[in-house]
């Protein structure tokens, strides 16, 4: 008796693993904040972060946000949405995230897209400056649980 197999995959199927390290530099600004949100709600609930003094080599883990990374900004695309694009995730929710990153992160010179952009950089921006990066990462996740969820995210919203 002969038994096949048949298992089929895509190449550029992503993979859902559980609990991986990633890790980046700790200057935590808001791309990196929405990346760290991304993948700890939405790629890989059980995610460890590592995070290196900047401009060290990093060689644990999965490395985000950093130049030499797979996950990191381009000339045209945030971390954020390398991270989105990578594992096909498409919610509108997080379409919306990456909008605003994108407009936060990478359009610089040009007008900005949403009209928000402004005041939830300055929100973000004011989490950042108010707490060390472990409890910044904290309030990060936070801060975009409640932006998904549409609730208030003015930077004194507890």
């Amino acid at each position: 008796m002969t038994c096949a197999l048949v298992v089929w995959c895509t190449a550029a199927a992503p993979l859902r693993a559980a609990g991986q390290v990633y890790s980046t530099w700790d200057t935590l600004e808001p791309d990196k904040c929405a990346s760290i949100w991304l993948i700890k709600r939405h790629i890989d609930a059980r995610a460890i972060f590592r995070f290196y003094p900047h401009g060290v080599t990093i060689d644990e883990g999965i490395a985000f946000d950093t130049p030499d990374a797979k996950f990191r900004r381009y000339h045209n695309k945030s971390t954020f949405e390398t991270l989105l694009e990578h594992h096909r995730l498409t919610d509108p929710k997080l379409r919306y995230v990456g909008r605003l990153i994108h407009d936060i992160e990478v359009n610089i010179w040009e007008r900005k897209a949403l009209a928000e952009t402004h005041e939830r950089e300055a929100a973000l921006q004011a989490l950042l400056a108010a707490a060390d990066a472990e409890r910044s990462v904290d309030l990060c996740i936070d801060y975009f649980d409640r932006l998904s969820n549409g609730a208030s995210v003015d930077a004194a919203a507890p």
